[in-house]
């Protein structure tokens, strides 16, 4: 192709049937046409250079953007010019140019003991639907699921004699098993035999009606139940009790390789926010055992 036909928009279709061709999910293809499209209609290739990427990133800055949200933009553009420097488009890797903005210290939100006692007891556990809602949940705390997973999940992923749950394709397509303890395991043994048999449908979580829930259905189930709990000025979402998950296992004593295993990141530096959330229990746990306090008495 002589480098007078090439658009960014042709380049930008290249990558996307790239990526999809190498096994990326429809939710991280819709993610980098969002964050490239704005992008791709800003420049030309005939002038993508290190200077006018840096402008662009200076619009979104002046946009009053999150620094959330501008690491996303740069993480995609680094992903795109990586790919088309890779494919013989250009001859410098520009992403290689593109220094990523420092982000302010963030820890996520998680709910207290309790808080996530009022959240379980608005389930109304005396009807189908309330049941069901109240096993949802305490998946969600026991295991750190995601909720996709939690979507995904069929009866032939449990396994009451091994007491795991298989989760299959996750992020990154791969499976993984995690563990029930007591409590969801005979909860989770009352909720099958409570569903019902439905000969066309085996995920395990479904409506009255026997069809498979959806993403924005669990989470208003989990809006209207903190609602009702009273629990206020946050967003309580399924990735709010996968966070509560995560940080009751290590507060608990729980170590941050098996974490990273349960909650399937492929990095550990992820899970590493969750050892600096147990602060407070660092903190009493030396005030407790200083070895010099140990001493005064001598």
């Amino acid at each position: 192709m002589k480098k007078l036909d090439i658009t960014l928009k042709k380049l930008f279709d290249d990558f996307i049937l790239f990526s999809q061709v190498n096994g990326k999910k429809q939710k991280t293809l819709s993610w980098y046409k969002d964050m490239l499209t704005p992008f791709i209609n800003s420049l030309s290739f005939e002038n993508l250079n290190i200077l006018e990427i840096r402008r662009y990133i200076a619009q979104l800055q002046k946009r009053g953007l999150k620094p959330t949200t501008i690491d996303c933009h740069i993480r995609a553009i680094k992903t795109f010019l990586h790919f088309i420097h890779e494919e013989g488009y250009i001859d410098e890797d520009l992403s290689k140019k593109i220094k990523k903005p420092k982000l302010p210290k963030q820890y996520p939100y998680v709910l207290n003991d309790e808080q996530v006692f009022a959240l379980l007891k608005a389930c109304n556990k005396k009807t189908w639907e309330g049941f069901r809602n109240y096993v949802m949940m305490i998946t969600f705390l026991d295991t750190g699921i995601r909720l996709s997973e939690l979507i995904n999940l069929k009866l032939q992923d449990i396994n009451f004699n091994k007491k795991s749950i298989l989760i299959r394709d996750g992020k990154g397509g791969k499976d993984r098993e995690v563990y029930m303890g007591r409590t969801l395991l005979k909860e989770m043994a009352k909720w099958i035999k409570m569903r019902g048999h439905f000969p066309y449908e085996d995920r395990v979580f479904i409506t009255r009606q026997g069809d498979p829930l959806n993403k924005r259905g669990i989470e208003r189930v989990i809006e209207r139940l903190a609602k009702k709990a009273g629990i206020t000025g946050v967003r309580c979402s399924p990735h709010t009790l996968r966070h509560t998950f995560a940080t009751n296992f290590i507060r608990n004593g729980g170590d941050v390789f098996t974490l990273q295993k349960i909650l399937g990141h492929s990095d550990i530096t992820t899970c590493m926010i969750y050892v600096h959330m147990g602060g407070r229990q660092i903190q009493e746990a030396m005030m407790k055992f200083s070895p010099v306090d140990r001493m005064e008495r001598y």
